[in-house]
């Protein structure tokens, strides 16, 4: 007995060092959940939250996350908010989780990005939770890998970049986007592949998947890598087993973590008409190469839109994006077959941080919170390159103000007004029809110009070598006029 109870001692020791592994850092935790439990129940963007809202209801009724057709996403979502929901249906009825505001019907019309049924505070903080719980997670994995690769210090530097990010905290608890969840996953996914742990990686890319189809494009990388590794290495004959067995493993843990999916649309085939909808939108800007055509449209022509030929242009693009994707890929793998162990390592965080940055800038449109993909990848390559800090912190700040850029800051707080009253919903309802009317440099459209072009300044140079990247370049003039003085 004494033997079996120190054995658990020791497991849970593990599991709370592999959970929470330094002391160090319990200040930055508490803080980082207190602001986002602050913030988490008054805020939301409407026009999403909703969806999430219907996917979660119709999920915890028992008729799936598609059973009223609003939900849009991968199943995974609707699924891991379950438990939190059920917990809140035991003291709210969720009759109560929505409000209707009639007068959102017209600011809905005007802006198109607003919904008249706003969601409770109790269940905005329910369905964020896991979000708050994801990011803490996320930082967590950066911590033990930086651990690895580097030194407990520069862990506990990367995780409270992570953890405080205001981006971070923005997406999860105030927008209250899921996008943290795929990102934890694709993290992980990274992770085990540096670890060698393939069956882990396929796994950790599959499970991205079911929440969001974006780790997809880094699954495709580690694919190629380790079909790459078994053809390099194909002539010695004690490394051809180990690695088609490693490749093998790799597929097997993918085709296991989307397997969700697969069930999903086996039972419900209806679900392909609203994924292959998403997938094929025609939207396009926001904080990417296509969303600076836009604003130079608006300086030079005074007008959002863009002509139809340029619309259809940038939509052959994207629909080439994969092709791009996986000649990028090709090039990493030679390029890291060509080095050594230690050569390898690096490039496949490297790698996988380009496959991101290359999505982000030519995929049709960039939403602000899909900066989050390429965050902690951006984090992780500052340890071996100092200058990434930089692009980080640029990444975040264009974010934030670019997603209150879109219809003022009071946007997000209909929950706050239309349950405490503390903000007139009329007073809300006003400032964002002005604000998304006016035509002035700090009106809707003009105040998403400085954003994605800090964005994709940011995007653009981490691509560039650092010999030739001019925020590089002009970081260490600073620092060495800083020495000098």
């Amino acid at each position: 007995m004494k033997l079996s109870s120190g054995k658990f001692g020791l497991e849970m020791a593990d599991i709370r060092s592999a959970l929470f592994p330094d002391r160090r850092l319990l200040w930055v935790v508490l803080i980082g959940f207190a602001v986002r439990a602050a913030l988490a129940p008054w805020t939301s963007w409407t026009y999403d939250a909703y969806p999430f809202y219907q996917g979660i209801v119709d999920t915890l009724a028992g008729i799936g996350p598609y059973g009223h057709m609003a939900y849009s996403y991968p199943p995974g979502f609707a699924y891991v908010a379950l438990p939190f929901a059920w917990v809140l249906s035991l003291f709210l009825d969720p009759s109560l989780w929505v409000s209707f505001q009639p007068s959102l019907v017209e600011v809905g019309q005007i802006t198109g990005m607003v919904n008249p049924m706003v969601t409770h505070p109790a269940f905005n903080l329910a369905y964020k939770t896991p979000l708050m719980i994801a990011d803490y997670l996320t930082g967590v994995v950066l911590y033990h890998f930086v651990s690895l690769i580097k030194d407990r210090t520069a862990a506990r530097r990367v995780f409270i970049l992570w953890f405080l990010n205001p981006l971070v905290i923005f997406i999860s608890s105030i927008y209250g986007n899921f996008d943290i969840l795929a990102v934890f996953f694709s993290v992980l996914s990274l992770y085990s592949m540096y670890r060698r742990m393939y069956l882990s990686a396929g796994l950790a890319v599959g499970l991205g998947i079911a929440f969001k189809l974006f780790p997809m494009y880094l699954g495709l990388f580690y694919f190629a890598y380790l079909l790459g590794l078994a053809i390099a290495e194909w002539r010695n004959s004690t490394l051809i087993v180990p690695n088609l067995r490693n490749l093998g493993s790799y597929m097997i843990g993918g085709a296991l973590g989307v397997s969700s999916i697969l069930i999903m649309i086996f039972a419900d085939p209806s679900v392909m008409v609203f994924l292959t909808g998403r997938m094929g939108t025609t939207d396009m800007g926001g904080i990417n190469l296509w969303g600076l055509m836009r604003n130079i449209n608006v300086i030079f022509n005074k007008g959002g839109s863009l002509p139809d030929d340029t619309v259809s242009a940038v939509t052959t693009v994207s629909n080439y994006l994969l092709i791009a994707i996986l000649f990028l890929i090709l090039i990493y793998v030679f390029a890291m077959l060509r080095g050594g162990k230690e050569s390898n390592e690096k490039q496949l965080i490297f790698g996988s941080m380009t496959v991101f940055v290359i999505l982000l800038l030519f995929q049709s449109i960039t939403h602000a919170h899909y900066l989050l993909w390429a965050l902690p990848f951006f984090l992780l390559c500052s340890v071996y390159q100092e200058r990434f800090e930089v692009k980080m912190a640029l990444l975040s700040i264009a974010g934030v103000v670019f997603w209150l850029g879109l219809q003022s800051y009071l946007a997000f707080l209909y929950p706050l007004a239309t349950f405490t009253g503390i903000v007139p919903v009329g007073t809300i309802d006003q400032t964002v029809v002005d604000y998304y009317l006016s035509t002035s440099v700090l009106g809707s459209e003009g105040a998403r110009i400085v954003p994605a072009l800090m964005g994709v300044t940011a995007l653009v140079t981490a691509l560039l070598p650092p010999r030739i990247d001019p925020l590089y370049r002009l970081q260490e003039r600073l620092r060495r006029r800083r020495d000098e003085a």
